[in-house]
């Protein structure tokens, strides 16, 4: 055997022996979300046969819901997880699921299986955060190879710059930066130090030194997307509108799929008065979420009316039917939130009537939410309807007898809604409960030297 050979299988032999510590010392575990059982054949054939390993460590799953819960289950019994999915399941794109993972999840390792992926979705799947992509069919050889790299970084500066991340995640930035400094001594212009010193200035707070880093990392790797993102967040703190939407929308033309990224660069205009070229970024982001999820629609479809709905609300309200639409009759508890941002959007346009419907929409799916009666009966109240407004508040107090002392305003609000019907008892409760919060509530004491 050649010393070529020798030294490549002692080199296959520490990634075994990586893969084999996450499992049985590091309390590693694999999710696996796919229908292929060639895929799961193979993690079964590499874990258990070839490494050895006899726990259970892996679980196959059908659907994405049943992937959120075994990761939510696995975490809290505090495993490091490997969550596998498969980039189209079930004719959908999984763009959306990676997106929720890295959001909510952070600590999993996430490994895209295809046969094969477009240019501009493969760049979707790294910029959302997958660690790793594996092609299929692939050799166990290949795919031992590509876990270990996920999992711990084979070459000395990876790991400098894993242990330099770390120590941004914690706040410690001059330590972070002197570990970035180290690993430029030694592999000078290297991108990915670069960008950890410019977060290290950043962090604190020197602006310009975390500028110049930025640039250098994007000199260093033209097609590199992360210094662009980095600058568009440095110019967002620094208020530089301009700027940050010029990154925006050149990192936008390099990786067109990204919703967020058009949500983002839509708000920016709707701060600049630009509605039309707002509404063209907005309507791609819907275009885009409608191909990964129902409910992504529902969510993008929110964020964008949340951009108008001060400036806008009629646009706003366009944006939350929509939203609701995407729902179809499907609709439950988490769209009580739309309902209640649509009613927002329709009384600041007078339309008292039509928030009224739409919240009466809402207690259908949520019947007994304390909340949806209050707003009922403040829209209520701006129609000059006060005695079946001061009705709706009699159903919140049953529901909850505590919710008026959830704010000042509240109190306030209810004590005046009593007073307009007449109802001086339950004004005079509730107004008195409003100056035991706030002593000096001029509001309040006008109102109760009336009575």
């Amino acid at each position: 055997m050649s010393m070529e050979s020798v030294l490549a299988k002692m080199e296959f032999r520490k990634f075994e022996a990586s893969i084999v510590d996450f499992f049985s010392k590091k309390n590693g575990y694999a999710i696996v979300l796919t229908e292929d059982t060639n895929f799961t054949a193979l993690l079964r054939q590499t874990l258990n046969k070839h490494l050895g390993l006899r726990n259970k460590c892996f679980s196959q799953v059908s659907t994405v819901e049943d992937a959120l819960k075994q990761i939510r289950k696995e975490l809290a019994a505090g495993k490091k997880l490997l969550v596998f999915i498969e980039r189209i399941h079930r004719d959908k794109e999984m763009a959306f699921l990676v997106r929720r993972i890295k959001k909510d999840f952070k600590q999993c390792k996430v490994f895209i299986t295809m046969t094969e992926a477009p240019r501009e979705q493969f760049i979707l799947l790294h910029e959302l955060g997958a660690d790793n992509f594996i092609t299929k069919p692939i050799a166990i050889n290949t795919f031992i190879e590509k876990v270990a790299h996920s999992i711990k970084p084979q070459g000395k500066m990876g790991q400098l710059i894993d242990i330099a991340k770390t120590m941004l995640e914690q706040g410690a930035y001059e330590d972070a930066a002197k570990v970035g400094r180290t690993v430029l001594n030694a592999k000078p212009n290297f991108s990915a130090a670069l960008l950890v010193m410019g977060d290290a200035y950043k962090g604190l707070k020197k602006y310009e030194l975390a500028h110049k880093c930025y640039l250098g990392a994007g000199d260093s790797a033209p097609l590199f997307l992360d210094p662009l993102k980095k600058l568009a967040d440095l110019y967002g703190v620094a208020g530089v509108k301009k700027r940050q939407l010029d990154c925006l929308t050149k990192l936008d033309k390099m990786s067109p799929l990204n919703v967020e990224r058009k949500l983002d660069i839509g708000h920016i205009y709707v701060e600049l008065g630009n509605y039309v070229s707002a509404d063209v970024y907005f309507e791609g982001a819907l275009r885009q979420a409608n191909k990964e999820a129902i409910d992504y629609v529902g969510n993008v479809s929110q964020q964008i009316a949340s951009a108008y709905e001060k400036r806008d609300p009629a646009r706003a309200e366009q944006y939350l039917r929509r939203a609701l639409r995407a729902k179809g009759d499907n609709l439950d508890k988490a769209d009580v939130e739309t309902f209640n941002s649509l009613g927002i959007v329709l009384r600041k346009q007078g339309k008292w009537r039509e928030a009224i419907y739409e919240y009466k929409r809402a207690l259908q799916v949520s019947r007994r939410d304390e909340n949806l009666y209050y707003n009922i009966a403040i829209a209520s109240a701006e129609g000059k309807e006060f005695v079946q407004s001061s009705m709706y508040l009699k159903k919140v107090i049953q529901l909850n007898e505590d919710f008026v002392r959830t704010e000042t305003a509240i109190a306030y609000n209810m004590g005046l809604i009593f007073y307009k019907a007449v109802d001086h008892v339950m004004a005079k409760m509730h107004l008195q409960i409003c100056l035991a919060m706030d002593p000096n509530h001029a509001g309040a004491k006008k109102i109760l030297s009336l009575m």
